[in-house]
Parts: structure tokens; C-alpha cells; sequence
């Protein structure tokens, strides 16, 4: 045999050693229907409308404030240009003017002679929102993070510049109102990643005062700086060199509008539900961002034209339900279309809101998060969703197995533009802030699409170069191909949906089942271990019930609902038996005796017996509990607090309550939820009344 064949031969093993390449994962479309999809997604597309509207931070001049803002205007351009429907923008009136920086410099004086370090004409973020004008030339103290009183002991700021390390905010607090400084100027970057990108500038904001006295206090402006400039400024001053700075500011305030550019993609007729997609065009007029947020409003737009593109052609059917695109100020303009089309809002069934989306996951080294809805809102759009991210993430990585295709992508979601990185993904517990929450407090299921962590948060570092059209293209196919099977569902597509999710909660409570039998054995399975188990399984049944049943909407009353409930019913009842067998065989073989029984708690016996009533709704944004207890903290906070009110139905008392949020986020004091529901009822929130021994959850 001639040397190069031997070699051949040894490189390429028999055909009976050859690993068979895997077959694609299975979803609710049809193959021919996801090549079609993926063909017409573009991630260039997405990323050309990352460079539109936010390439780099515009200067808004005051006729834009007095019109219409280039963002909105831009979308509302090509919305119409991709032919979709009832194309316009929404403005609601605001309350308050909008701050906008004109000028800000930051020159040093002395020593080394007169040098510009920082131009708001170079990056806007240097100066802080909620500044006022001013010119001053002062001296500069550093005061450490300045963000306490002690901070200042022994110090003399009035009529100074300070240096600070801590939140611009609080600094401006206490150096400017309480101690006479002229301005503030703080290196502080707590969103980005200071040390390994040393120029990043953090986009912060001084306020206008506290409780009563806001817009009354005395506020001047503020500088954010980069690290990299805090370390020369700090060095100068340990050497003991005076340092002596130039600092200018002029801002101004508008009377404008908030502006939500809005389309549809119109159903067929047959059914009056509605699915929404948002993107957040805004976080404040000031901020451009590119990944946050131009980047998720880039993606629904292109998934917007690629759909109305293959329904066009004749390529995916109209879908049965509207589908509404908003492209909003962040919350408060999804909660201002909300409430004013209250009628369009009980119509919708799911929302996705795609917040920093299509990143360069090299760069950021990240994945892209499938939020899910939290434990109290149980919807199909998990599944739905959760179906597609994971046929992307299958078909899209190297895998062993595919040595016979040179380790390829079984179905390669590539932009000719973009990297030929792998898609990956992460399906994540419920995080709240952004707009999807919105959707959520009006008990419309709603999901987020988030690309973390993010090297450029918040930073003058927010521009497109973080992005990659490839991720872009994978992130618009999950959404079109989602939203499409969630909009386009009939009575047999809704009998599947619910398929789909008994098949994820077998997943998920057997998971829980690991968890519970986990936490019984760390316990010895003594009594309150046994019953925090018991709790978990439970819990966990109840929750993936409701997630199967979440399907009898999409069928609209039609037979495929009764057969929902039928596997929902089943699932439960059978499940929840055989694993909680499965716990009492263990925990009997741990304890080598029947498990320890549990005495409810004088606490667990009162919550038992009340059951909060909504009376009121809650105030917009509240998480916290109201008054605060001795060691100055709300029984119940964040997470924990928004849980509680929203499982709190009229039916489940509060011990219910404490058992649904424990298996949400951990073992709980029943006695923190009477404190929290007391304080509610006094708030006229909540009455408690006395259980109705027939009533059943």
C-alpha cells in the first residue's frame, strides 16, 4: 500500500466505527416549515437596524423633543415599508419635562497645565441625568465612596470638586446638599466591568431630592468618569499634588410626549386573541443603547418583516390571532398602552418581550436566557418557547457525535455576516424588570428573551460592535417560529401545546423530586424537612397542572379543552401519588421508622385559617410590605412580597401562600406572611376574612 493511502486509511476509521451524526430534535413545526423560517430571518437585517438607531449617541436637538423622536419615527418608517398593519405612534402625555444634556467638559487646571479629560461631545454618558448647569473651578477631595457621613470626617468639600468612588446619586446627596460642595465627579461603574474595560463610562443619574423635599434641595450636576481617569485623578492627589479641575455643565428640559410606535400582524378572523411582542426603543430619553435596548426592538422588527414577508407569499398561513408589536419607552410605555386599550389587553393571551438580544457571545461571554413566568403564572408560551430555544441549542453546538460531519452543526443557523459561534442558552427562573412584567401584573403570561451577563451594561460601551448577526438570526427564527405556533393554534395545536408541556413538567417535577428527597436527607428526614418535601412535590404538581391546563385557551372552548384537562387531571393525580410515595419510602428508610409528623406552628395554624381578599390594587411597582418591622426591614420583600400578593387569589390562605412561595424560593417564616397581609390590610390592600371550610383551591 502506497504511504499516503496508509495514512489515509488510518485517518478515516471503518464505516461500522463511524459515530452516526444525531437527528434533529423534534418541535411542533414541520421541518420544511423551520427551513423556511430560518431562510427568511436576517441577521444582518437586525443588526443594519442596531446601526439606525443606535450607532452612536445622537445629539437631540430641540425640534426633535417638539416632534417626534428619531427612534420612533425610524420604526414607524419601516414598519410601513415591511407592510404591516395599523402602523402609528401612541403618545401619552408625561407629567414631568424631560431632562436633556447639552454641554459638559471636565478639564484639568493644574497641575500640568490646562488639558480636556472628559467632552459630553464624546460620550454623553459623562454627564450624569437629572444634572443642572453650572461652571465652576475648584479644588478636588477625594472622599473615598462618599456615600456616609463618616466619609467627610475631617474633610473640607464646600466650594470644592469631590472625588468619589461610590454612586453618583448619593454622593451628590451628601457632598453637594449637606456639606457645600460645588459638583460631584465619581468613578463608579456598577453595571459594567470597570477592570477589564478601564475606559467604560456608567451611565448614572443624580435626583432632585428625597420624599418631601424633592425638587426643593439644592442640586448642581455631576460627572461620571472611567476608571481608568479615577486612578490618574486619585494618584495625583496621594502624591500630594493640589489638583485643580474645570468643570462645566448646561442642561435643559423639555415639555414632550411619550411615544410608543405600535403594528400588527392581523389574524384571519378566527379567534379575537391577541399575542404581543415588545422591545424597549427607550430607558430613558438620554441612554441610546445599542444591546439595551436597539437590539431587541432591531429583532422584533425583523421578526415582524419576516413574517409578514412568509405570510405574504404564501409560505405560513395568516395566523388566527393579531399579533401586536410595540416598541416602547421600558414599562411605563407598555403600561400606558395597557391601560389605555384595557379592552386590547384582557384579548391577549402570551407577550414576549426581547430586552438585549443577538449579542456577540465571545465578546460578552454569555448566553441567551429564556426568562420563564414565575411560579404563580403558569402559561404555554414557557413550553412554546422553551421547545425552540432547545432545537437551536441542539442543532447548533459541536457535538462528539457528529465526527462524521467534521464535528458540524446539524442544521447550521448561520448570517453570512455574522460568527460561526455556537447558540447558548440557558432557560432561566422568572426575572422581573422589563417589560414583560408589565404584561404579567395583568395576568397575561409573558416571557423575556435576555442575553447575560453583558461586558457593556449601562455603559458608554453599549454600541453595535456587541452585537453578532448570526445570534441576531437565531434569536429572530425562535421568535417567529413561537410566536407563529402560538398565534396560529387551533383546537389540535392546542391538544400538542399541552403535550409539549406535560413532556417539560415530567422534566421539572422530577427535578423537584430530587429536591425533596434531597432536602430530607440533609434534614435526617425530621418532621419540618418532611414537610418542606412533602410542600415541594406538591407545589410542584400543582403548578405543572396549571401549566398544561394554560392550553384550554388557545382552544377556545372546543373539544381540545376538555381533553386538556384530561391530561392535566391525569398528570397530577398520578404523579403526585407515585412520588410522594416515593418520598415516604425514603424518608422511612433514613429514619428507619414511618416518617415524623409535623405540628403546625401557632403561626401555620392562624395563617390556615385567613385568606386574603383583593380590595385595592397594588401601587405601581410595589414589592416591599409596607411598614417596616423593628430591625427596619418588610417582612417580605422583592421577589417574595410580588409572589405573595400575586398568589394571592381570594381562595388560598396565607399559610397556602407561604407554601406556594417557599417552593418558589425556599423554606419561608410563616410568621413574616401574617405580618405581611396585616400590613396590606391595613393599606386597605387586602381584607382578611375566615376560611370558608368549603371552599376548595
Amino acid at each position: 500500500m502506497p504511504k499516503a493511502a496508509f495514512i489515509l486509511a488510518f485517518l478515516i476509521p471503518p464505516a461500522t466505527l463511524i459515530a452516526q451524526e444525531q437527528p434533529n430534535p423534534k418541535t411542533l413545526l414541520p421541518q420544511s416549515t423551520i427551513e423556511a423560517i430560518v431562510n427568511e430571518v436576517s441577521g444582518t437585517l437586525a443588526y443594519n437596524s442596531i446601526l439606525d438607531l443606535a450607532g452612536y449617541e445622537h445629539d437631540r436637538l430641540a425640534d426633535e423633543y417638539r416632534s417626534t423622536y428619531r427612534e420612533a419615527a425610524y420604526i414607524e418608517k419601516m414598519a410601513k415599508q415591511y407592510g404591516l398593519e395599523d402602523v402609528h405612534i401612541e403618545r401619552f402625555k408625561l407629567p414631568n419635562k424631560t431632562w436633556d444634556g447639552e454641554l459638559g467638559e471636565l478639564w484639568l487646571v493644574a497641575p500640568a497645565g490646562k488639558r480636556l479629560l472628559l467632552s459630553y461631545r464624546d460620550i454623553p454618558a459623562m454627564l450624569a441625568t437629572g444634572s443642572q448647569s453650572g461652571d465652576v473651578t475648584a479644588d478636588l477631595v477625594y472622599v473615598g465612596r462618599g456615600e456616609k457621613d463618616t466619609d467627610y470626617t475631617s474633610l473640607d468639600v464646600k466650594g470644592k470638586l469631590v472625588l468619589a468612588s461610590g454612586a453618583i446619586g448619593t454622593v451628590h446627596n451628601l457632598a453637594v446638599r449637606k456639606y457645600g460642595a460645588e459638583a460631584v465627579i465619581s468613578y463608579n461603574d456598577p453595571t459594567g466591568k470597570p477592570i477589564d474595560h478601564p475606559d467604560q463610562v456608567a451611565w448614572n443619574a443624580i435626583s432632585r431630592g428625597f420624599g418631601q423635599q424633592a425638587g426643593t434641595q439644592k442640586t448642581t450636576f455631576g460627572f461620571n468618569i472611567s476608571h481608568r481617569l479615577g486612578m490618574e485623578l486619585l494618584d495625583m492627589l496621594q502624591r500630594g499634588q493640589k489638583v485643580t479641575l474645570r468643570a462645566r455643565a448646561k442642561t435643559t428640559e423639555y415639555d414632550t410626549d411619550m411615544q410608543v410606535p405600535t403594528a400588527i400582524i392581523r389574524g384571519n378572523g378566527e379567534s379575537q386573541q391577541e399575542i404581543a411582542m415588545t422591545g424597549h426603543l427607550f430607558e430613558g430619553i438620554a441612554k441610546q443603547g445599542a444591546m439595551d435596548d436597539a437590539s431587541g426592538s432591531a429583532a422584533a422588527l425583523e421578526i415582524a418583516r419576516a413574517w409578514t414577508k412568509l405570510i405574504n407569499e404564501g409560505v405560513l398561513p395568516r395566523p388566527r390571532r393579531t399579533v401586536r408589536f410595540l416598541w416602547i419607552p421600558e414599562i411605563q410605555g407598555t403600561r400606558a398602552y395597557l391601560q389605555r386599550y384595557p379592552d386590547e389587553a384582557k384579548r391577549m393571551v402570551a407577550a414576549i418581550s426581547m430586552d438585549m438580544v443577538g449579542e456577540d457571545i465571545s465578546k460578552n461571554h454569555n448566553s441567551l436566557h429564556l426568562m420563564r413566568t414565575p411560579y404563580s403564572t403558569n402559561g404555554f408560551i414557557n413550553e412554546v418557547s422553551q421547545q425552540f430555544f432547545d432545537y437551536v441549542g441542539d442543532t447548533n453546538r459541536e457535538k462528539v457525535q457528529n465526527r462524521r460531519l467534521a464535528y458540524g452543526y446539524l442544521f447550521p443557523i448561520l448570517d453570512p455576516q455574522g460568527t460561526r459561534d455556537q447558540f447558548t442558552y440557558v432557560i432561566d427562573k422568572h426575572y422581573g424588570s422589563s417589560d414583560h412584567a408589565v404584561f404579567l401584573a395583568q395576568n397575561i403570561p409573558a416571557v423575556l428573551y435576555n442575553n447575560w451577563p453583558d461586558v457593556a451594561y449601562h455603559t458608554s460601551e453599549d454600541r453595535p460592535f456587541n452585537a453578532d448577526p448570526t445570534q441576531l438570526k437565531r434569536v429572530a427564527f425562535i421568535g417567529v417560529a413561537s410566536m407563529h405556533v402560538m398565534a396560529s393554534a387551533g383546537a389540535l395545536t392546542a391538544l400538542r401545546i399541552a403535550e409539549l408541556s406535560e413532556g417539560y413538567a415530567g422534566e421539572r417535577t422530577a427535578a423537584e423530586l430530587r429536591r425533596a428527597m434531597q432536602m430530607v436527607g440533609d434534614g435526617n428526614a425530621d418532621a419540618p424537612s418532611y414537610r418542606e418535601a412533602l410542600n415541594l412535590i406538591h407545589q410542584a404538581y400543582a403548578r405543572e397542572g396549571d401549566a398544561i391546563r394554560s392550553a384550554t385557551i388557545l382552544a377556545e372552548n372546543s373539544e381540545a379543552a376538555s381533553q386538556i384537562n384530561t391530561l392535566a387531571k391525569t398528570f397530577v393525580e398520578t404523579g403526585e401519588k407515585t412520588d410522594t410515595a416515593r418520598l415516604r419510602e425514603y424518608a422511612t428508610l433514613i429514619r428507619r421508622d414511618a416518617p415524623a409528623v409535623y405540628n403546625m406552628t401557632a403561626a401555620d395554624t392562624e395563617a390556615a385559617g385567613l385568606v386574603p381578599v383583593r380590595k385595592k390594587p397594588a401601587p405601581e411597582g410595589s414589592q416591599g410590605g409596607g411598614a417596616r418591622d423593628a430591625e427596619n426591614q418588610p417582612p417580605l420583600a422583592g421577589f417574595n412580597a410580588l409572589e405573595a400578593r400575586n398568589f394571592a387569589d381570594g381562595r388560598r390562605s396565607i399559610l397556602d401562600i407561604r407554601d406556594a412561595v417557599s417552593a418558589e424560593f425556599g423554606p419561608l417564616d410563616t410568621a413574616k406572611f401574617l405580618q405581611f397581609f396585616r400590613q396590606l390590610e391595613k393599606t386597605g390592600e387586602f381584607a382578611l376574612e375566615q376560611k370558608d371550610k368549603d371552599k376548595t383551591q
